[in-house]
């Protein structure tokens, strides 16, 4: 009897220890390759999955292909007749029925960011019907939700190479009301999306920056308003007049600076989805870009490579709908703006508001008059070209390869046909490509072109 208690314990104490090595084993011991893809702004409103395009088709084979594929769900998965739209000065309401979701499912797109100014385009209610159509089809997602709480957490997606995090969130917030927010000891939180609140500051030169300040200063003075106090020894830099800040500096510029407790929470989050994910995609949904609209602000930049810092492996921009540089930073990609995968057209839901303000009757019924209009805003960037990285990490979680598959969004149809993604030809593939490349010059990043696709130095 003894000696089967003895037996018992010495198999018990064997199986601890065991149990122990087990999990004191280093996960990435055990990692394949592992394969992420990504698609930029996707607003669809035709089905594509009808389509026998070989071209078509071979991208949904590569986004298939990919252990984890994400998007940018910049539209609402809703029937518009079921609710009311949010007020839209100058932007449509963007919206696609639910199967919208069947579609991107059928494309392979994984995981979504939901932080872009127009998840709130219907609401509450076109929130929850967006996120309840992804739930249906099994597509994961982050960046809004019933509180700031539950729009800051990090989604996940199950792969079978392992767990992939997205920590997603947006600066472009125009209507303020759209951001959530969190919860008291009194009230429920608000439903919206993840901001990053911006402080916007005109920076001038010095000769400008002195005749505002003469300018100020007579104003509050004849007004009876005491001056800002200065310290002695120090001249003031920095005005503020009304809600706009001025800043002195070396020439005229666009200054940017995200909200400490915006960017504490974001870069939080980042961390957590670290201890939680082999790899974390962070995505920023932003309109601000630099000066001409060419490039990101520094704002952006700086942004980026701190989502890095944090834990990310992946950081995509969205929201400019054209294509900006790449930059690789300690070793992993920064896609300043990843452009467009879907942009199709005629939008069907446009304001009276947005109607009047493109110089059109407000009762309008034709949406394709003020797409006409519409467009030209972005003036020549190429917004129907894009890319679709294909990044390939080894067993360590290290960037092994990084493809770049050219697209094209029909640029050449009619205007109710344009928007609809195909891998580009060898002549357009080439133009995308070399496009990118002097995009990411400025990053010192080498982009070489072979058999139609292009791919990142390492």
């Amino acid at each position: 009897m003894k000696m089967k208690k003895h037996l018992k314990v010495t198999l018990l104490t064997a199986v601890f220890f065991v149990s122990v090595m087990i999990i004191n084993t280093p996960i990435s011991a055990e990692y394949r390759d592992m394969t992420v893809s990504a698609v930029g702004d996707c607003i669809i409103l035709h089905k594509i999955s009808l389509s026998k395009d070989p071209r078509i088709l071979q991208l949904a084979d590569i986004l298939r292909k990919a252990d984890c594929t994400y998007g940018n769900c910049e539209t609402t998965f809703y029937a518009p007749e079921e609710g009311f739209p949010s007020y839209k000065d100058f932007d449509p309401n963007v919206f696609c029925y639910p199967w919208g979701a069947d579609e991107i499912q059928w494309l392979g797109i994984d995981i979504m960011s939901l932080a872009n100014n127009h998840i709130m385009d219907f609401e509450y209610d076109g929130m929850y019907s967006t996120m309840q159509n992804l739930d249906r089809v099994g597509i994961k997602y982050a960046g809004a939700g019933k509180d700031l709480n539950h729009a800051s957490k990090p989604g996940y997606f199950e792969s079978e190479a392992g767990p992939v995090a997205l920590v997603s969130c947006s600066s472009w917030v125009p209507e303020k009301n759209h951001q959530a927010s969190l919860p008291s000891a009194y009230m429920k939180g608000k439903p919206g999306l993840n901001p990053i609140n911006l402080d916007y500051i005109f920076q001038l030169d010095a000769d400008h920056f002195a005749r505002l300040k003469d300018v100020s200063d007579s104003v509050m003075k004849s007004m009876g308003v005491p001056l800002p106090k200065e310290e002695e020894g120090k001249e003031r830099t920095q005005l503020e007049i009304g809600l706009t800040k001025f800043s002195k500096g070396d020439k005229i510029d666009f200054v940017l600076s995200p909200k400490k407790h915006d960017l504490d929470r974001v870069l939080e989050s980042i961390k957590i989805a670290k201890r939680n994910a082999r790899i974390v995609i962070a995505s920023l949904h932003e309109h601000e870009g630099n000066l001409d609209y060419s490039g990101p602000s520094k704002y952006q930049e700086d942004f980026a490579r701190a989502c890095i810092d944090a834990g990310a492996d992946i950081f995509i921009g969205t929201g400019p709908h054209q294509l900006w540089g790449v930059e690789m930073y300690k070793g992993k990609p920064i896609f300043y703006s990843i452009g467009n995968f879907f942009f199709q057209m005629p939008l069907p839901i446009i304001s009276p508001e947005a109607y009047s303000r493109c110089e059109l009757p407000p009762n309008t019924i034709d949406p394709i008059l003020y797409e006409e209009k519409f467009l030209p805003l972005y003036g020549n960037s190429p917004i129907f070209d894009s890319v679709v990285p294909f990044i390939t990490f080894d067993s360590q979680n290290k960037v092994k390869e990084i493809l770049l598959y050219p697209i094209f969004l029909d640029e050449d149809k009619p205007l109710f046909l344009k928007g609809t993604p195909r891998l580009a030809t060898p002549e357009k593939a080439k133009a995308i490509i070399d496009h990118l490349i002097e995009k990411s010059k400025r990053y010192n990043t080498g982009i070489t072109f072979r058999k139609g696709v292009g791919e990142i130095t390492l």
